[in-house]
């Protein structure tokens, strides 16, 4: 590969920038959430996993940590796959039950089962039970909590995903752009608050956010089929990377169809997940590793059902370090090659 001074110069300070903003798994960066080790109650703990896509690492690396804190745990695993219409008859049945715990995936699930922390009707939803989430992009924005440092009401939990200044960090100390594409369902507020973000931060930087929202079928909901389309629309208005969010329907239910369109296409991809790039081709991620957040939500599990701390007085965070994630397989198809700066630290996947 060959570059001029100038664009040499343009991704080292990126790549500074990067990791000063603690965007890199940089070697001796602590990770958050060590525990000290406590009591462990005979007893068994009962948990009920609230899920939009059913079980993954999250819930993996959830479950390991607990056992190996020596908890015994029953696990009553409930799926809405992405129909929160599913929710009403899980919350009651979570009311009849009573568990020590519920685990819950996703802003969609999250939401459905709390409610509004300003508004949360109690014989509607789940007021009284602790709750730990995952995989919550903005947790304050929709409503979850009211206050990442003191939650405030009977829940924590952590994010999965790096600040929005720190995944443009990333993008561009790949390759400087201008414009920069996004193809969401309007429908998830994950995504609807993502897309707020990057208008804020690329007129920051001078760049040109091309959007397109997925179609909506007559009951509201977005139309797979149109995917292919939306992407073509990106493409053609000249986007030169696609940013691929914390959107269920797009990063995981239609994932395949978008790695494999925008590889057809010649349309670079950035992730804020790692499962996109890991199984379907998806070209660069700047991400926690899932079942690492996963351990990180169990930590947070552990301070409520073994030291007796109050979700409300447990911080929401995430991980304080995330990996840059490179598939090279779809590097060479594209001919889109890193500088040599970013592969010394980049976990690379050669499929």
């Amino acid at each position: 590969m060959f570059f001029d001074e100038d664009l040499l110069r343009i991704r080292r300070r990126s790549l500074l920038r990067l990791a000063a903003a603690g965007g890199l798994a940089l070697p001796g960066m602590p990770l958050a959430g060590r525990a000290l080790a406590a009591a462990v109650p005979d007893r068994t703990f009962r948990i009920t996993m609230v899920l939009g896509r059913g079980e993954s690492d999250n819930e993996f690396g959830f479950k390991d940590y607990l056992a190996r804190r020596g908890l015994k745990v029953d696990y009553t695993i409930r799926n809405t796959g992405g129909d929160n219409g599913k929710l009403p008859g899980i919350i009651e049945e979570i009311k009849d039950t009573r568990p020590d715990l519920i685990y819950s995936w996703g802003t969609p699930q999250t939401r459905g089962l709390l409610g509004p922390f300003d508004g949360a009707d109690p014989r509607k939803y789940v007021t009284d039970i602790p709750v730990v989430f995952t995989f919550v992009a903005a947790p304050v924005d929709a409503k979850i909590v009211p206050d990442l440092g003191h939650p405030g009401r009977n829940v924590t939990g952590t994010i999965h995903i790096a600040p929005i200044a720190v995944q443009l960090n990333t993008i561009q100390a790949y390759r400087p752009i201008k414009r920069l594409g996004v193809v969401y369902n309007p429908q998830e507020r994950n995504s609807v608050l993502t897309i707020e973000g990057l208008r804020t931060e690329s007129a920051l930087r001078g760049l040109e956010l091309i959007e397109e929202p997925v179609p909506l079928n007559d009951r509201g909901e977005p139309i797979s089929a149109a995917v292919p389309d939306a992407l073509g629309r990106v493409a053609k208005r000249g986007a030169e990377v696609l940013y691929i969010g914390p959107d269920t329907f797009i990063a995981f239910h239609n994932r395949s169809v978008v790695a494999a369109e925008a590889l057809r296409l010649r349309l670079p991809t950035f992730s804020v997940t790692e499962l996109i790039v890991r199984t379907d081709k998806a070209m660069l991620a700047l991400a926690s590793s899932a079942y690492g957040i996963g351990r990180f939500t169990a930590f947070k599990a552990a301070q409520i059902l073994l030291d007796g701390v109050k979700p409300a007085d447990i911080p929401v965070e995430t991980l304080k370090r995330f990996s840059v994630i490179i598939n090279m397989a779809t590097v060479r198809a594209l001919e889109y090659y890193p500088p040599i700066g970013l592969l010394n630290f980049a976990e690379i996947i050669e499929s």
